[in-house]
């Protein structure tokens, strides 16, 4: 049996340590070049809109929030599933109070009351009732950036 012309060698396990740790770096330093636009506060802007209604019949459509001459209140409309309602939102603290009503689309002299809990991404979460009627429809609503 020949011997081997090429003696045997181990790998240097530490011979790629310097390119992997670069591209690890290159990856963290990507990741915050393009960093989520940060909540500003306001809630002006379109909303991605997410719901189940009182018998429990999920739904979704847009949600647009506009600001007022008052800072802590907004114009609101909901577009949802072939119906437009209207509404007036306050914001306190970390909460935005409505009142809605019924444009079209839907019992048109349908109208309520709701509440929705604003998260620090901007994100709005909660439930709206319907005048003289049982149960509520919950409903999230995400920023469309």
């Amino acid at each position: 049996m020949a011997a081997n012309p090429l003696p045997h060698t181990r790998r240097n396990p530490l011979r790629r340590l310097p390119i992997t740790l670069a591209l690890l770096l290159a990856l963290v330093v990507a990741s915050c070049a393009f960093p989520e636009e940060a909540f500003d506060g306001t809630l002006e802007g379109n909303y991605y809109l997410n719901g189940t209604d009182r018998d429990g019949v999920e739904f979704s459509g847009t949600l647009v929030i506009t600001p007022t001459d008052d800072p802590d209140t907004y114009d609101m409309q909901w577009i949802v599933t072939g119906s437009i309602q209207t509404g007036t939102g306050v914001v306190t603290d970390d909460e935005i109070t409505i009142s809605w009503d019924a444009m079209e689309g839907f019992d048109e002299a349908s109208r309520g009351e709701g509440r929705y809990s604003i998260s620090p991404e901007g994100e709005l979460a909660g439930e709206r009732t319907v005048a003289g009627q049982e149960g509520t429809v919950t409903e999230e609503a995400f920023p469309i950036k």
